[in-house]
């Protein structure tokens, strides 16, 4: 690593914490590794996921406290963020990037290491690391973005179809024996809850309850800007204040709610829009302190709003209309993961502010004219769609 380049990159305090995660930890893990080879791995479970306690991560290991495995195994968390008040017994957490000879230990002599964002391969012989990744993938092209340990045992993949085009995107071999097809347990959520997460948000009921996942376009971490067009408001399609009274008006109008949740990733400062009666804006901030789930948002939302990001093909397993907002798609940067991304988004595409009202029209007039293609492109992009993901990956560990 360039430690100049990552300063003026990322900042001090982000590179800090970088040089001891990858740096002195690994040192201090392979040190353990050694001291601890005669010793038999114990019954731990190492998880890190995208935002804590979310994505595949999270959806196992609510998986794992529902079916009382930690009386058997000890389950450690590394997070991001700041550690929940409370944890069920037999649970830790340990800050993934803060010194801790704890939590080296842990990783030394666990026999499973689960992760979503920072893909770790094992630390010594006889331990079992999975990479699940965050969920679904996402139509566009993230090569590079993500480099997986050579040491990596096992990786979640959707399906035969799709396995190739993952191995490109984490720069890995193809074929290999790494590749395994479980189904992802994030997806169990949408197959399994009858209600989610829309009470943390409103007591009133509407008519229909669209959810808008826009992935970002330009990152608040290093200023990565993924396409070359400038959003005014912050979002595709509305370009200015009064479109955006004028959306909030209609919706009004057919009793619609809009669900605007803003990327994590997204620069909040270009982020113009606001919550009005029939609109409601949350970003990462407020799914914290809400304690908001992705999927559970999912569960409870009558269609879809997406572009190229892995949102729109996670919604596919709820079986409801899907649109996508393509106006910049002929600038976005980034490439996709197909040649025609356009044969993978089974609804209506939107491209100006008319289109969006239409999408709004025809939802609540029960219109669905892409229910049999939504079928076919589950059937292609996912083996699995039944909601039991998270056992199947429960039985390849051999818990």
């Amino acid at each position: 690593m360039n430690i100049l380049y990552y300063l003026k990159k990322r900042g001090l305090k982000r590179t800090c914490q970088v040089i001891w995660r990858y740096k002195i930890d690994f040192v201090i893990q392979r040190l353990f590794a050694v001291i601890f080879k005669n010793q038999n791995l114990q019954n731990i479970i190492i998880i890190e996921s995208h935002n804590d306690f979310d994505s595949n991560g999270g959806a196992f290991y609510n998986y794992l406290i529902k079916n009382k495995y930690n009386d058997r195994y000890k389950i450690v968390w590394l997070i991001r963020n700041k550690k929940p008040e409370a944890l069920p017994q037999n649970v830790e957490c340990y800050g993934i990037y803060k010194p801790s000879l704890k939590k080296d230990y842990y990783l030394s002599n666990a026999k499973y290491i689960l992760t979503c964002q920072d893909a770790l391969g094992i630390v010594r012989d006889g331990q079992k690391a999975y990479y699940l990744t965050h969920g679904a993938m996402a139509l566009k092209n993230t090569k590079g973005n993500i480099s997986v340990s050579d040491s990596m045992t096992y990786i979640l993949a959707p399906s035969e179809y799709l396995k190739s085009i993952q191995a490109d995107l984490l720069s890995i071999p193809y074929p290999n024996d790494k590749q395994i097809i479980l189904g992802y347990p994030c997806h169990d959520v949408l197959y399994n809850l009858e209600s989610g997460d829309l009470s943390k948000l409103t007591d009133y009921t509407f008519n229909k309850v669209v959810l808008w996942m826009p992935t970002f376009r330009k990152s608040k971490i290093d200023n990565r800007i993924d396409s070359s067009i400038e959003y005014t408001m912050g979002i595709p399609i509305v370009s200015d204040i009064e479109e955006y009274k004028k959306l909030n008006n209609i919706l009004n109008s057919l009793d619609i709610l809009l669900i605007i949740k803003i990327h994590p990733m997204q620069d909040l400062e270009q982020i113009k829009i606001y919550s009005d009666t029939n609109i409601i804006v949350i970003d990462g901030n407020k799914v914290k302190e809400l304690d908001i789930d992705n999927y559970k948002l999912m569960v409870d939302a009558d269609a879809m709003i997406s572009d190229y990001s892995s949102s729109g093909t996670d919604f596919l397993h709820t079986g409801r209309p899907i649109a996508y907002t393509l106006d910049d798609i002929n600038e976005y940067k980034l490439g996709f993961i197909v040649e025609n991304p356009k044969d993978f988004m089974p609804g209506m595409k939107i491209y100006c502010f008319e289109n969006l009202i239409n999408f709004f029209v025809s939802l609540n007039n029960g219109e669905d004219e892409y229910y049999t293609q939504r079928k076919s492109v589950l059937n292609k992009m996912f083996t699995f769609h039944d909601g039991n993901s998270s056992s199947r990956l429960a039985e390849h560990l051999g818990l």
